[in-house]
């Protein structure tokens, strides 16, 4: 997800699958985090408009019923509603849900991108890529592609509240 022409060809994969708001969310949160740290987060102004960007994000991914909402757990979407709501937005505020919607995103629909006509244009781009055997040995003993992300690790980087439960929306 971090090779540009890669980007442009899983997002159009995900429109054709009626999927992109996942991979919209992964790049307004980045695009948001990063920002975020640009900003001098002492300035009133600026803490502000950090707050009135997380809610623009929160309306459209996060709240339910919101125009592009995203699959997250609802203990997620209820911590990050929390810190928003608490005026406690941080530029890793979302960090949390990133990493659960990058789950998902990897789960369900980054092997069926590894077999569709766009996944062949990026290798014909890049000129492919080698899996090692004992890489591919561990793709199938944890059931076909997937990014292990470490939510523990996250926490420390991130202000959301402590998450109880899994992964799984309710």
């Amino acid at each position: 997800m971090y090779h540009p022409k890669g980007v442009e060809l899983f997002t159009a994969f995900l429109e054709k699958h009626y999927a992109e708001e996942s991979i919209e969310f992964w790049h307004e949160v980045r695009a948001f985090r990063k920002w975020v740290f640009s900003l001098d987060s002492s300035k009133g102004e600026n803490k502000d408009m950090i707050q009135k960007r997380a809610q623009d994000l929160v309306e459209k991914y996060i709240r339910e019923g919101g125009s592009r909402q995203v699959n997250i757990s609802s203990q997620m979407a209820k911590a990050v509603l929390q810190e928003v709501k608490d005026n406690k937005t941080s530029a890793n505020t979302f960090v949390q849900a990133e990493g659960e919607v990058v789950t998902l995103l990897s789960r369900d629909k980054l092997g069926s991108f590894k077999q569709s006509q766009e996944f062949k244009k990026l290798m014909n781009t890049v000129g492919g890529y080698e899996i090692s055997a004992h890489t591919k040995a561990k793709g199938r003993a944890r059931g076909g592609s997937r990014v292990n992300i470490d939510l523990g690790s996250l926490k420390k980087f991130s202000s959301v509240t402590e998450i109880k439960g899994g992964g799984s929306s309710d």
